[in-house]
């Protein structure tokens, strides 16, 4: 795993949170994912990176920017099925980890701008899978000079 640098860090998540998190997502949480939350719950990055990435959520007691809890029910209209959002850039665009499926464990990128459909469904302009799993996720992240 990269040893990040965050501006504002929190402590790892209660496993109360984290079987809560499982049971609003009938499904378990993928272990790299799991672990990272139990140790570190998330917080703001120091700097800029080559992923963009400035916030990593957390479900513990943290502040409503950093909530995962939050983004969850305030952005449940472009959330894909089986995707839970794991951070956020300086656009608020997403990053989404999958919890179920073929993908599960992989880490995505997600445009917050959408376009829609006839049909009016909205779909994001851009979505990108970055990394099979979350530590390989971590592990991508460079960090830039300012």
């Amino acid at each position: 795993m990269t040893s990040l640098t965050y501006e504002e860090a929190f402590p790892g998540a209660p496993a109360s949170k984290l079987t809560e998190l499982e049971a609003r997502l009938v499904a378990k949480l993928p272990d790299p994912y799991r672990a990272y939350l139990s140790t570190q719950d998330g917080g703001a990055l120091e700097g800029y990176n080559n992923q963009g990435l400035e916030i990593i959520f957390g479900v513990g007691d943290v502040p409503e920017w950093a909530s995962l809890w939050h983004r969850l029910s305030q952005d449940s209209d472009v959330i894909p099925t089986g995707f839970i959002p794991v951070g956020t850039d300086a656009g608020s665009d997403l990053f989404l980890l999958a919890v179920t499926g073929t993908d599960r464990g992989s880490v995505w990128y997600q445009s917050n701008e959408m376009e829609e459909d006839d049909a009016g469904k909205l779909t994001p302009v851009e979505s990108e899978r970055l990394a099979d799993s979350w530590d390989e996720f971590l592990a991508s992240i460079e960090v830039l000079d300012d």
